[in-house]
């Protein structure tokens, strides 16, 4: 069974309807939906401006009034179809429709000449009937086409909200209620045959993951990654590669946002893979958090990449920081290009987690400068001077020199103990980064081909991240008052 109809099937349908009187058109609807044919998805479909503008050229201006006596006298016997139907007709005749002649797409801009509001009700009110028919225990057949309308849902309610700037965003409040629900009905589906309403989990799940990041609202994200991942293992290998390519950027970024850092690179590095090559945009997108997430890993993209995805304006001077251990370098990269990483949403991850990294060079140089490899002492007072010039902070102190190191240690980032006032004693393993952190995390770490293999200069080979994401409870050091600092305090 195909996962939607292909391109040359949609054109032979819209040829057939062209040769349709308005009659037999709502006649070729009723029969599809009494009959319980899959093929009914090929003309509901919310968002397709070619096809609207072709269903409303076949129904004259003078029988539109006509359109719900026809549609109760088809499917007298079934309420519920019945509503979805003339909901649906309401629908496409009332419609406002962007100019062009494809599909919308989710962009951020927003047509003022159109009512996003009336279209989001106009849908709603098709999608709530189609949600009752979705779970009666014979509607598979339905499947395709309530993905098509969560799809126009989601759509229209982001448009609508962002449109009238409304702070509580009810639209896309509603949509997620909806569809919550649909997705439920989805994913406990036990049905072994084909079609299964298990194929609209995938899509079902990346709307509502649309909405909540539209919300801000990732706690409710972890409800949809528990419904999926019920049906996960027996759907991925009948799923197409757009899905789960969305899938896994949405996986990817909650676990970002989580800061469970290594589950991110492994959710956002299968989606990266999956995703076509001659998606260039899509690809792009991905890779900008798949190099958030690998940066504190210690992992670092190649120039090619960053070349090959114009991306060398805002990560090569972050990269070759991080490769150094050049902290200011690292805060002079963010900081050119503080609006474009925040507007990411990685600004502060980047901020916390590479600074324990250029602190980590930090003692893993000085410790070399000082005796040759690690396992050996490195005096607190030698290591406040190279500091304060390292870090360009002339108010480092020896206190400060072992409330870090203590963080490094405590997280595992160095094999050491601190003798206070006098030395840091190293052990003889370096831990590597990728490593720090890991059985904290679910899901492990792979290698990509597409970043550099090597080790990072100075012994730095990535960083890590925990459960519970280190706070950044330090103030720069020329805004901290006299008070001593304690050295078990944690450190981002």
């Amino acid at each position: 069974m195909r996962a939607f109809p292909s391109q040359k099937r949609k054109q032979e349908s819209r040829i057939e309807l062209e040769e349709l009187s308005f009659e037999q058109l709502i006649d070729r609807f009723a029969e599809r939906l009494r009959r319980q044919q899959d093929s009914l998805s090929e003309l509901v479909r919310p968002l397709d401006r070619p096809l609207i503008r072709l269903i409303r050229s076949l129904i004259p201006s003078n029988r539109k009034d006509h359109i719900d006596s026809l549609v109760q006298k088809q499917l007298s016997g079934d309420r519920t179809l019945a509503d979805f139907l003339s909901n649906y007709f309401n629908y496409i005749l009332s419609v406002q429709l962007e100019d062009g002649p494809q599909a919308p797409s989710h962009q951020n801009s927003v047509d003022p000449t159109i009512d996003h509001d009336k279209n989001f009700e106009l849908l709603l009110n098709a999608y709530n009937p189609a949600s009752n028919i979705f779970r009666r225990s014979d509607a598979a057949f339905f499947t395709r086409s309530v993905q098509h309308l969560s799809q126009g849902l989601v759509y229209f309610a982001i448009k609508a909200d962002r449109k009238t700037r409304s702070t509580k965003k009810d639209k896309a409040s509603e949509a997620a209620r909806q569809m919550t629900t649909t997705l439920g009905v989805a994913c406990i589906d036990r049905t072994p045959e084909e079609p299964s309403k298990r194929r609209a989990a995938f899509s079902l799940a990346n709307g509502l993951f649309k909405i909540y990041f539209f919300l801000n609202n990732m706690r409710l994200c972890d409800t949809v990654v528990k419904n999926i991942s019920n049906v996960l293992n027996q759907l991925e290998t009948h799923y197409p590669k757009a899905e789960l390519v969305t899938y896994h950027y949405y996986l990817g970024r909650l676990a970002l946002y989580q800061r469970r850092i290594h589950k991110a690179r492994e959710s956002l590095k299968k989606a990266f893979d999956l995703c076509k090559n001659d998606s260039w945009r899509n690809r792009r997108l991905t890779l900008t958090y798949l190099i958030a997430a690998s940066l504190p890993l210690g992992i670092l993209p190649r120039p090619i990449l960053l070349t090959q995805f114009h991306l060398q304006d805002q990560f090569q001077e972050v990269v070759e920081s991080v490769r150094t251990g050049n902290w200011p370098g690292v805060v002079n990269g963010l900081e050119k290009n503080r609006d474009w990483f925040r507007y990411k949403g990685i600004y502060i991850l980047l901020r916390e987690k590479l600074e324990v990294i250029c602190w980590r060079n930090f003692f893993v140089i000085m410790a070399g400068l000082k005796n040759g490899n690690p396992g050996m002492r490195l005096s607190l007072s030698q290591s406040v001077e190279a500091a304060r010039k390292v870090f360009i902070e002339p108010s480092i102190d020896e206190d400060d020199i072992v409330c870090m190191a203590s963080s490094l240690i405590d997280q595992g980032y160095l094999k050491a103990y601190v003798k206070l006032g006098e030395m840091i004693v190293f052990g003889s393993v370096l831990p590597q980064i990728s490593t720090v952190g890991e059985h904290m995390n679910e899901g492990g770490t792979e290698n990509p081909p597409t970043f550099s293999e090597k080790p990072i200069s100075m012994s730095v080979q990535a960083s890590s991240d925990s459960e519970a994401p280190i706070k950044s409870n330090r103030q720069p050091f020329r805004n901290r008052d006299s008070r001593k600092l304690n050295h078990t305090r944690r450190f981002a």
